[in-house]
């Protein structure tokens, strides 16, 4: 959208209090409704100063395992950002920001922008933003210019994935900012490739007492960040990646409710690969891991963390989930939607708090 169009968009939403339906992209327009219930003013930016350097260091911390997780993809980002004038910013599920590299010259400028580490930029606080607004539609976008909810951040072109754990928990976000003066069309698809690395990396962990299937419908995709993965607990689906709920036809939702014969048929073995038929009508080639592990040798960035981080990030998202259903006493489609999860996500983990 260009700039006079984004501006005759915003006339009609602030200044006209109609939706411009057909002008502004939904995820965009529902960003700006939800900014506008939270009461915030779009030409009154509050001071978006960062938390005291004690707060920050103990978030670094807390979010620790996060951050070196992330960090291979953080730093090839950086090389791309430097050459656009862009920063990369890793936030917690939050949209606190925990590092921000990239233009030396751009980042001088996006720390007045405040982006920065310490700085949350989820929509309450912030406006649409790319990074506040994936966490909240769970989904990767890019916000350019005047599609920002606060005046002031149109001079910023950003673009956000957030970070899903197995589970279906968003742990954090990756994001790319930059001028909207210069912009980058590549952004988007760039961040998306590197968050398929790092949620990739999650599943090089075992899954005790469970079975992993890796597959696709393209074999030569095996063993690389684009291959889906279904995770079975005898055979009830307990885990996934995005890709692989995608080939199967199904979202977050379906995580301990599916059974394997719901999603797919093995029909026979060709060597180490599985000829299989999908529920959805489509065929695939996969592979179980051996004893829970990955079949397939990952790279050099994969094997580096070894298997504490997701363990890790595990229980720091049990004391996410904890922490908001008291806050809501107990309304679980209350604290789903602080959180950002689905209802089920809160349902397995308050099963698996009374299983134990």
């Amino acid at each position: 959208m260009d700039s006079a169009n984004i501006e005759s968009a915003r006339s009609t939403f602030f200044g006209e209090g109609r939706l411009p339906v057909a002008a502004v992209r939904q995820p965009v327009l529902r960003s700006w409704i939800r900014c506008t219930e939270l009461g915030l003013v779009q030409r009154s930016l509050s001071d978006l100063g960062p938390v005291p350097d004690s707060e920050l260091r103990a978030l670094q911390q807390r979010n620790d395992l996060l951050r070196r997780l992330c960090r291979p993809e953080l730093e090839l980002l950086a090389a791309e950002a430097r050459e656009s004038d862009s920063v990369v910013v890793l936030t917690d599920g939050d949209g606190m920001i925990l590092d921000a590299i990239g233009d030396a010259a751009f980042s001088t400028h996006a720390a007045r922008m405040a982006l920065r580490p310490g700085v949350s930029w989820k929509e309450a606080n912030t406006g649409t933003n790319a990074i506040g607004t994936a966490l909240a539609e769970r989904k990767p976008i890019a916000v350019h210019g005047g599609e920002h909810f606060f005046a002031d951040h149109g001079l910023l072109s950003c673009a956000a994935v957030p970070i899903m754990d197995p589970g279906g928990v968003v742990v954090g976000a990756l994001d790319m900012s930059g001028p909207s003066s210069v912009g980058n069309g590549h952004a988007l698809g760039l961040v998306r490739m590197a968050v398929d690395q790092i949620e990739h990396r999650l599943f090089q962990r075992g899954f005790d007492g469970c079975r992993v299937l890796r597959f696709h419908d393209d074999p030569a995709m095996l063993g690389t960040s684009r291959e889906g993965i279904l995770v079975f607990r005898d055979t009830r689906l307990v885990a996934a990646n995005r890709r692989g709920l995608s080939l199967v036809g199904r979202h977050w939702d379906a995580l301990d409710e599916c059974a394997i014969d719901d999603l797919l048929e093995e029909r026979r073995s060709h060597g180490a690969d599985l000829l299989m038929r999908l529920r959805v009508g489509t065929s695939a080639v996969g592979r179980w891991d051996v004893a829970g592990r990955t079949a397939h040798a990952p790279v050099a960035s994969e094997t580096a963390l070894g298997t504490q981080p997701a363990a890790a990030l595990a229980d720091r998202e049990a004391e996410l989930i904890d922490a908001a259903v008291l806050a809501c006493d107990g309304n679980v489609s209350q604290a789903a939607r602080q959180l950002g999860i689905h209802r089920s996500t809160i349902h397995r983990h308050l099963r698996r708090r009374q299983a134990n």
